[in-house]
């Protein structure tokens, strides 16, 4: 073997692994921030449809039942989580865990009450499920109008303001 062939089969030289490292860092400095709106949009999905689930459970069982059916925060804020039960007895058909990074604003404040007819008691509710602190992220609204059917929005012009 000559010194020709040894060098052909030596693999990449130092400044061509660097360079490959560099410019890998430049796509990932660039599209960093845009990848951080993209995920914080995702995270506001899974408290926004657990909501919405919860609300369509409590009309359907204020349906089934004929009698009020309530879901209740467990704390002033919805992100803490909620709880959905009957009105008398207060017997608990589902119990949601909070939601960390996530901020849930609701147009009333206090429980949303179905009557035994599937329809709100009080009037129509909306929530605003957000990610604190991060304009970019896309908001879901979930409504529920005073027929009590429930409905999930995204906020597509990224105002954080159009919900109603």
């Amino acid at each position: 073997m000559t010194t020709n062939d040894l060098r052909v089969a030596a693999g990449f030289t130092i400044i061509e692994v660097l360079m490959v490292v560099v410019i890998l860092a430049v796509l990932a400095a660039i599209t960093a921030p845009s990848m951080r709106a993209f995920m914080d949009s995702q995270i506001v999905k899974t408290p926004a449809s657990d909501l919405y689930s919860s609300l369509v459970l409590a009309r359907s069982e204020a349906i089934k039942r004929n009698a009020a059916i309530d879901v209740v925060p467990a704390a002033t804020d919805w992100a803490q989580g909620w709880t959905v039960r009957t009105q008398s007895g207060g017997t608990v058909l589902r119990v949601q865990d909070g939601y960390p990074r996530i901020s849930i604003n609701a147009s009333t404040a206090g429980t949303v009450t179905y009557g035994g007819n599937g329809r709100l008691s009080s009037s129509a509710t909306t929530f605003r499920v957000l990610v604190p602190g991060n304009a970019d992220a896309r908001m879901r609204c979930v409504t529920v109008d005073v027929t009590g059917r429930p409905s999930v929005r995204v906020d597509r012009n990224a105002d954080q303001a159009a919900c109603d």
